[in-house]
């Protein structure tokens, strides 16, 4: 006669299946996570250059003096379409402004600084404020004309939006923007060396530097200030899955105008800045990046200071230092 299992073994096979089960949906879940939070796969295409194409369809509806700096030099701000960064084609609907040296400038005399706003997520673009000019007058004191613009798809909420995603990735990450100003530089203002054209920038703006500087082989070299040159692994996993959701083609967008992608490609001067203690992009990435470009055969310096975190240094040193390295290059 078939006797039933007793109390006890039948509450150890219950507990024994119930851990099973525990141990096995952890392990899915742990694994799911750990998937979940790897950035996403991407094609081998994303790894290629952006399409510089021709020059952008960029027309000027307004140019006006909007600025004095006593004893310094003038600012212009010149406006393509209405000016709103989501205009079709992408580099339509920007502006520049072009700050001019008070002294009077012989053709072709003149080193030119081209640089765009900071504080952009990476994901979509940044319209220029006053809070740039820190940023821009030192050049200008310096005796430089500055250049400096837009990048299409400016997001108005902390959070990325759609729609400043599509129009900052139509732009290539700000590539078209860069474009229309370095074109307008070379029609447009004949006091600028066309072989003395520098690309700058911050933090971000310091990224689409870099990012320039990979794709435009008319520029004479690239001053950098703390910026992020690998966006794989500046931007969490898991974020980009997510916005995956609603940013078409996001993962392969942000390898593309990563600066680490087409390192290999700067043929100009490059210099990094970055403080040690910099609480915001880790300076070991500058330190690796250098490194690679140095290995490579290319002309990559790093400067360094020990504190200051993100931003002051970059305004107490960093452009100093930026402005005597782009001399040494001039000569």
């Amino acid at each position: 006669m078939n006797q039933k299992p007793k109390k006890s073994n039948t509450i150890w096979i219950v507990l024994g299946v119930a851990g099973g089960f525990f141990l096995l949906t952890m392990g899915v879940c742990c694994g799911v996570g750990l998937w979940f939070t790897r950035f996403p796969s991407v094609p081998a295409s994303a790894s290629q250059a952006f399409d510089y194409g021709p020059r952008p369809n960029a027309a000027v509806t307004s140019s006006v003096p909007s600025k004095n700096f006593p004893n310094v030099g003038q600012r212009t701000d010149v406006i393509f379409g209405d000016g709103n960064g989501f205009g079709k084609p992408a580099g339509s609907s920007s502006r520049l402004w072009i700050y001019m040296p008070l002294t009077q400038l012989q053709p072709s005399s003149t080193p030119c600084i081209l640089i765009c706003g900071a504080g952009s997520t990476m994901m979509t673009g940044m319209k220029l404020s006053d809070g740039d000019e820190a940023e821009h007058l030192p050049y200008l004191k310096a005796g430089f004309v500055v250049v400096a613009y837009d990048l299409d798809g400016p997001n108005e909420g902390d959070s990325p939006e759609p729609k400043s995603y599509e129009a900052f990735r139509d732009s290539n990450a700000g590539l078209v923007n860069a474009r229309v100003a370095i074109e307008y530089v070379l029609a447009n203002l004949p006091e600028v060396n066309p072989k003395q054209i520098f690309s700058a920038g911050h933090s971000s703006a310091g990224t689409t530097a870099l990012l320039f500087a990979e794709h435009e082989s008319r520029l004479a070299g690239c001053v950098a200030f703390a910026p992020c040159t690998d966006l794989q692994a500046r931007i969490p996993g898991a974020l980009v899955r997510t916005l995956s959701l609603t940013f078409e083609g996001l993962p392969e967008f942000l390898v593309k105008s990563s600066p680490r992608t087409h390192e290999t490609k700067i043929n100009c001067p490059v210099m990094l800045f970055h403080a040690a203690d910099d609480s915001n992009v880790p300076i070991e990435d500058s330190r690796a990046f250098v490194a690679r470009l140095k290995s490579a055969g290319k002309d990559a310096t790093l400067k360094e200071v020990a504190t200051g975190d993100h931003y002051q240094p970059m305004i107490d040193t960093g452009i100093p230092a930026g402005i005597e390295w782009i001399k040494l290059h001039l000569k």
